[in-house]
């Protein structure tokens, strides 16, 4: 009797139908279609958070090392790498300054132990789209290590491309007290690793940004903040400024790049 009370409840209790299944399917899929674009509105809120925070701390080692250093910036082409700052060493592993400290430049040691080296958008979006001249295509692959560039006109003309009657404003420019706008003028920020048509003619391939009054196109700010999936030249940059606060840097119109660059006050200078 036990047996057949126990056979008598089970089969009051059947298993779903397969419309049934499909019907609870259909309506996971209508709820993550709804949901997904929030979703991926939260995780990108989140990689700029910390893209953001990232660059705070590169804001502070820099203060560190000016308490140091008698307030001079260091010098755009050795305060990552101390030797030979082109070659695309940002993407190479095997140049990466935990394991070869040999190779750090002057900042390395207020950096170091840190993980903040790279943006996660970026490091993304490198690997995609990724690319770099043609010196190094092929020679390694592209697995970032070093994300973030240092605004090349504090202490000095690194491509010796500023006319004389400018120079005088980058001598001043060389100690933080020589900025003449310091909350205009970024410290570090980031560029993209690939072309924009109209605004830059060079790729990512150190870590430092030159840019150039327009209507020059040279290097510029990047692009993949704050815009749509898909539309990643649409955007802009993440940047500390030398007074220290973090913000976000238009690279547009062409020539904004260097106008956020330019160390030495109004009127900004053209060429």
């Amino acid at each position: 009797m036990k047996k057949e009370k126990i056979k008598r409840i089970y089969s009051k209790h059947k298993g779903f139908t397969l419309i049934e299944l499909l019907v609870v399917i259909a309506i996971i899929a209508v709820l993550l279609a709804i949901l997904m674009p929030s979703l991926q509105k939260v995780r990108k809120q989140a990689q700029g958070i910390v893209c953001q925070s990232n660059l705070k701390q590169y804001g502070i080692a820099m203060n560190m090392y000016l308490d140091s250093n008698d307030n001079t910036f260091p010098y755009v082409n050795t305060w990552l790498f101390n030797d030979n700052p082109w070659g695309c060493q940002w993407h190479d592993a095997r140049r990466n300054l935990e394991l070869k400290p040999e190779l750090a430049g002057c900042l390395w040691s207020y950096l170091k132990d840190k993980d903040i080296h790279l943006c996660p958008t970026f490091e993304t979006l490198a690997k995609q789209v990724g690319n770099c001249p043609k010196v190094c295509q092929g020679a390694y692959p592209i697995e970032p290590q070093y994300g973030y560039v240092l605004n090349a006109y504090l202490n000095g003309d690194m491509a010796s491309r500023v006319p004389a009657q400018y120079k005088s404003a980058l001598e001043r420019a060389k100690k933080d007290i020589g900025v003449k706008n310091p909350s205009k003028v970024y410290l570090f920020s980031e560029e993209n690793s690939w072309k924009i048509d109209g605004l830059s003619n060079d790729f990512f391939n150190d870590n430092s940004l030159h840019a150039l009054p327009e209507p020059t196109i040279d290097d510029c700010l990047a692009t993949f903040h704050n815009t749509s999936s898909g539309k990643i030249d649409s955007g802009v940059a993440n940047a500390v400024f030398v007074d220290g606060h973090v913000d976000t840097a238009d690279p547009r119109p062409l020539g904004n790049s260097f106008v956020l660059s330019w160390p030495g006050g109004t009127p900004t200078p053209k060429w």
